[in-house]
């Protein structure tokens, strides 16, 4: 599974990268352990069907569409308060996942 922590090969201006790892690694009561449990969730079970059925969710007829659709309503929730988590971290561990499991996300 592709990790949601930050990208440490971008500067870490103000400290962000550290304030969403912890939020990652210790998510606070707010809404941080929500995000971060519907995320972890959502990949691990493209990660399941990989290795039940020995292919992506993406390309699952009946499956895939609903999986893409909670990765965009995941992605709508990124509008609302996350905490320390940082959005664009988040936003791109979701288009990658997608990608990563059958889904084309150029018009996305």
């Amino acid at each position: 599974m592709r990790t949601i922590l930050a990208d440490r090969k971008m500067p870490n201006t103000g400290g962000w990268q550290d304030r969403h790892d912890t939020a990652i690694h210790f998510p606070s009561a707010l809404k941080e352990r929500a995000m971060v449990n519907m995320l972890t969730g959502w990949a691990e079970y493209a990660q399941e069907h990989q290795r039940r059925y020995d292919s992506v969710v993406g390309d699952d007829g009946g499956l895939g569409p609903e999986w893409e659709a909670i990765g965009d309503a995941l992605r709508g929730l990124l509008n609302g308060e996350t905490g320390r988590l940082d959005c664009g971290t988040l936003d791109g561990f979701i288009l990658d996942t997608m990608k990563e499991n059958g889904v084309n996300t150029e018009e996305k």
